[in-house]
């Protein structure tokens, strides 16, 4: 294939532009895909599916608290975290196994940038986009502070948590788009591991429940590595420490240099 990808913005149409510096070659690939993003009618539908549901949720608790109590403040957040098994994988499936499938990723490999800025730029993109829908969450907020008084520190502990919560995720499911061509095992399977990260709590309190100090420290250690101990138990309680940050932010990193690999290795046998 000799022509470029449709969609592609001017800059990356134009080798030489980005080789004299003009273009930023990994914002190059983030423009194009956050275009693709709101231009998908799969993307809109998400977004649809996801905020109807925090509505209607929301509307429901609004009714049964009646003012009694506290707002809570995490509930939107909170929530979007829980869906992030099946919002993560829809965002992210197409992102590297449409480009193979249709034979662009070949084309892409060929313009003058490494493989690390073109999964940066991808998964910048999809993060962008999350940010969008967790930020119309905050409407929720304001009907909060309008009718109560939600404790703001956990409001931003939540908030904060739940942006990176969903950086992490995004970046493990890419993980499945770079091995795969097809788009449904690629959500599929990263629905898959989203799941399993995120009921690591439920099996560290079955490993933890063998009573020795071997299955204490073991079940000690599998509840780290699940989302859930550094979100729900510190995050969106309004703590934030410095572990749980790096937690994701090494998370995003991991997954990020695990797709880039995978990536150059598909590169190298074209």
């Amino acid at each position: 294939m000799t022509d470029a990808p449709i969609n592609m913005p001017d800059e990356m149409r134009d080798p030489t532009a980005v080789e004299q510096g003009t273009a930023v070659p990994w914002f190059a690939v983030f423009k194009r895909e956050l275009g693709l993003y709101f231009r998908s009618p799969i993307a809109y539908g998400v977004a649809f599916a996801i905020l109807l549901f925090l509505g209607v949720l929301f509307s429901s608790y609004i009714s049964t608290s009646n003012g009694q109590g506290p707002a809570d403040s995490t509930y939107a957040p909170g929530l979007l975290t829980f869906l992030m098994f099946l919002v993560a994988p829809l965002l992210t499936m197409r992102l590297i196994a449409e480009e193979a499938r249709e034979g662009t990723l070949e084309v892409l490999m060929t313009l003058p940038m490494n493989e690390s800025q073109f999964i940066i730029g991808k998964f910048l993109a999809s993060w962008a986009y999350f940010t969008v829908l967790l930020l119309i969450t905050l409407v929720y907020h304001l009907i909060l502070l309008s009718i109560g008084t939600p404790d703001l520190g956990r409001a931003f502990g939540a908030y904060f948590g739940a942006w990176l919560y969903g950086g992490a995720v995004l970046a493990v499911t890419m993980i499945w788009s770079a091995i795969t061509e097809d788009q449904i095992v690629a959500a599929f399977l990263g629905a898959a591991t989203v799941l399993v990260l995120y009921l690591a709590e439920i099996a560290a309190a079955l490993v933890g429940g063998q009573q020795t100090s071997a299955s204490s420290g073991l079940a000690d250690f599998i509840r780290q590595l699940g989302l859930q101990a550094h979100y729900d138990a510190t995050m969106s309680q309004g703590i934030i420490r410095a572990e749980d940050i790096l937690y994701f932010v090494f998370l995003i990193i991991g997954a990020l240099f695990i797709t880039v690999r995978i990536v150059e290795t598909r590169r190298w046998r074209s």
